[in-house]
C-alpha cells in the first residue's frame, strides 16, 4: 500500500495537512437546490472535499432488517423505510451536483451502496470511492470500486483487524493501493467514551504504510481536533446546513457551516502547534530566555576585593547574567569590581 493518496490533486499523509471531508450523505433530501446549499456552505466552511452517498433501498436492505439508529419521529420503522424516503434525487441531478462542487471549487465523491452505484460514480470520474464501515466485509462491492483504480477511503466501524487486512488483500488484489483507512464507531451519535481515538493509532501501528484517519460520529467539533493531533490524515464528519432539517436522520447530529468552519480553524490550530519532537528554546522563546529568567544579583553593594557570602547575593531577573544555578560556584569568589547594590552579576565581575 501506498504511504501517501492523492485526491484531486491533494496529497493525503503523513506529513500532510489533515483532509476534511464534509460528509453530507443524502442530508440533501433528493432536492438538488439544497444539495448546492450544502456544497457552497462547505466550501466557505474551509473543508477540502464534499461527500455524499448512492443507493436504492432495495438493493441495500430487506423491507424487514431492523434500524441500528434511532428514529424520534418513526421509532418502530426499518432500514428500509428511511432508505425509500432519500434515494429519489434523480442521476442527472446528482451529476449536476457534482459539477456544482467543480464549479465552486471543492472536490466531491460519493459513497457507492450497491454495483450499479459505483458504475455510475465511475463514469462521472468521481476522484475517489468511500466504503462505509458496514461494508467493509462487502468484499464483491469492495472488490468492484477498488479495480475503478481511484484512491478508496475505508472506514472500519464493527470491524476486527483481521477483517481490515481481509479488505486491504481485497484492494490489492483489484490492483488497487490507493487506500486510506477511516478508525470509526459505527453508532450514532456515538458518545465520547466510545470514540477511542487510540484505536486509530492501532491502526497505524498494524498498517504503517496506510495513511490512517477518522470517520467521526461525537457531536461536536472536539473530537477531530483531538484525532488531527494524534496523527489523522484524514477526518469525516457529517455535515448539514442546518440540524433541524426534517427528512435524512442525520441532520441533527451534523455540525453546521458554524461547527464545519470552527472545527477546520481548530485542526489546523492544531497542526500548526504539533511542531517537532525535540526539547530545546523555541525562536519565539528567545526574549523571554534572556528576560523572564533571573540571575544572581547583588543584594547590597560588594567592593572590590570581598569574599562574596551567600548573604550578599539575591536572584532576579533578567536573566542575561550568572545563571541562580551555578550559585555554589559563585559564593566564595572574590569581587575584581565594585559591584552596586542590585546588580546583574556576570562572570567577569569576580
Amino acid at each position: 500500500m501506498k504511504s501517501t493518496v492523492t485526491i484531486a490533486g491533494r496529497l493525503i499523509g503523513a506529513g500532510q495537512p489533515c483532509y476534511v471531508i464534509a460528509e453530507a450523505g443524502v442530508n440533501h433530501n433528493c432536492d438538488l437546490a439544497l444539495g448546492k446549499r450544502l456544497v457552497d456552505t462547505a466550501a466557505a466552511a474551509g473543508a477540502d472535499a464534499i461527500k455524499f452517498q448512492n443507493y436504492i433501498a432495495s438493493k441495500i436492505s430487506t423491507r424487514v432488517a431492523p434500524r441500528y439508529w434511532f428514529e424520534p419521529k418513526d421509532p418502530n420503522g426499518t432500514q428500509w423505510d428511511t432508505f425509500d424516503k432519500l434515494d429519489k434525487l434523480p442521476d442527472e441531478e446528482f451529476k449536476a451536483l457534482l459539477a456544482h462542487a467543480q464549479q465552486v471549487g471543492i472536490t466531491a465523491f460519493s459513497t457507492p451502496f450497491d454495483d450499479e452505484a459505483v458504475d455510475f460514480l465511475a463514469s462521472l470520474d468521481v476522484p475517489a470511492f468511500k466504503i462505509a464501515s458496514a461494508d467493509l466485509t462487502c468484499h464483491p462491492l469492495l472488490e468492484r470500486a477498488a479495480a475503478v483504480g481511484k484512491p478508496m477511503i475505508l472506514s472500519t466501524g464493527t470491524a476486527t483487524l483481521a477483517e481490515v487486512e481481509e479488505a486491504l488483500d481485497v484492494c490489492r488484489k483489484a490492483g488497487n493501493e490507493q487506500v486510506v483507512l477511516l478508525h470509526c464507531t459505527l453508532k450514532y451519535p456515538c458518545p465520547p467514551e466510545g470514540i477511542n481515538l487510540r484505536m486509530m493509532q492501532h491502526l497505524m501501528q498494524a498498517f504503517p504504510g496506510v495513511p490512517v484517519g477518522l470517520s467521526d460520529h461525537s457531536m461536536g467539533i472536539s473530537v477531530p481536533q483531538a484525532a488531527a493531533a494524534l496523527g489523522a490524515c484524514l477526518v469525516e464528519k457529517h455535515y448539514t446546513v442546518d440540524k433541524t432539517l426534517p427528512g435524512a436522520p442525520d441532520h441533527w447530529l451534523s455540525v453546521d457551516p458554524v461547527d464545519m468552519r470552527a472545527m477546520v480553524e481548530g485542526i489546523r490550530t492544531v497542526e500548526k502547534s504539533l511542531g517537532t519532537a525535540q526539547k530545546g528554546v523555541e525562536p519565539l522563546e528567545i526574549d523571554a530566555f534572556h528576560f523572564a529568567r533571573r540571575s544572581v544579583t547583588s543584594a547590597v553593594a560588594i567592593p572590590k576585593g570581598t569574599t562574596l557570602t551567600r548573604a550578599m547575593l539575591t536572584y532576579k531577573r533578567p536573566g542575561t547574567g550568572i545563571s541562580p544555578r551555578h550559585f555554589p560556584m559563585v559564593v566564595g569568589r572574590t569581587a575584581r569590581v565594585d559591584i552596586p547594590e542590585d546588580t546583574t552579576m556576570t562572570w567577569d565581575m569576580l
